[in-house]
């Protein structure tokens, strides 16, 4: 079995990836700000392995990126996104690592730099395709997550019970389950390399309109929950005042809220069971919007 090296071991997407490579019996080493914080998370396994550092700090992930077969990437940092990532696939590469699973962001598929976004995913996937002599490298790029009702809806459903945005209210969106993105990713990396050579994922699962999204969270909370539409003005400000996202990723978010990207009706193929719904997700994280 591979051995596979992660980063961004603690977030909602990674901690998945660890947990189910540690019941799979996969040796697994991560790369983490707090050992200690991260042991709270995982347990003690003999299969995991935990190094301190962080992307400023890259010692003990050089002198442990050695000996493994597959590395994971998630980077969370968009300010040096691509410069960061670059750098921790060159260095796992050139150690003998056969295979980089890099989540990276459906937005590249967008108009060439119009959004801040798209553009530092889409400089990284460049980056790493360029790396000379590089091992097998494999892409998923995922949509909006159902945990970006964690970003101002939460708050607006308790006091509220009103969701927001700027999309017509019968316009269908694109999203996708963080739990779906981490299963395709063990998927991709407990499968033979070779198997998934180059391939780049899609991860665009389900789409819902602003009402189709109130009524599953109406019926998963047992109240009625509106989706109201707001200018995009005031979606804006929810971005940079509730959020406090930076100009540049508010006004790129604002500007394609309405670009819609296909569902990719394969997936069920790599998840191996029916993509994760609206509802399953909501039921799972109901007391979080109580």
């Amino acid at each position: 079995m591979s051995k596979v090296y992660i980063i961004g071991a603690t977030g909602g997407i990674g901690a998945p990836v660890v947990k189910e490579l540690l019941e799979k019996n996969v040796q697994v080493t991560a790369l983490v700000r707090d050992p200690s914080k991260a042991e709270q998370l995982f347990g003690q396994s003999s299969n995991l392995t935990l190094v301190k550092g962080d992307y400023e700090d890259l010692d003990g992930y050089k002198s442990t990126i050695a000996g493994h077969d597959r590395l994971f990437l998630l980077v969370s940092s968009l300010g040096r996104l691509a410069e960061i990532k670059i750098n921790l696939a060159t260095i796992a590469y050139a150690a003998g690592v056969k295979q980089v699973v890099h989540v990276s962001s459906v937005s590249v598929c967008g108009p060439w730099r119009e959004s801040f976004i798209s553009t530092v995913h889409y400089d990284s996937e460049v980056g790493i395709l360029s790396i000379p002599n590089r091992g097998k490298y494999v892409t998923l790029r995922p949509n909006q997550f159902f945990s970006n009702h964690f970003f101002s809806d939460d708050k607006t459903i308790r006091a509220k019970n009103e969701i927001y945005g700027s999309a017509d209210p019968d316009q269908g969106l694109h999203w996708v389950s963080s739990n779906d993105i981490a299963k395709v990713a063990v998927t991709v990396m407990t499968e033979p390399i070779e198997k998934h050579d180059d391939c780049v994922y899609n991860l665009t699962t389900v789409k819902y309109s602003g009402n189709e999204r109130a009524a599953i969270i109406s019926k998963v909370l047992g109240k009625e929950v509106k989706y109201v539409q707001i200018p995009v003005e005031q979606r804006y400000k929810i971005f940079t005042d509730v959020v406090h996202m930076p100009h540049s990723v508010a006004i790129g978010l604002v500007s394609a809220e309405d670009f819609v990207s296909p569902v990719n009706k394969a997936l069920p193929i790599l998840l191996g069971r029916p993509v994760e719904g609206l509802d399953a997700w909501f039921e799972a994280n109901k007391e979080k919007f109580l």
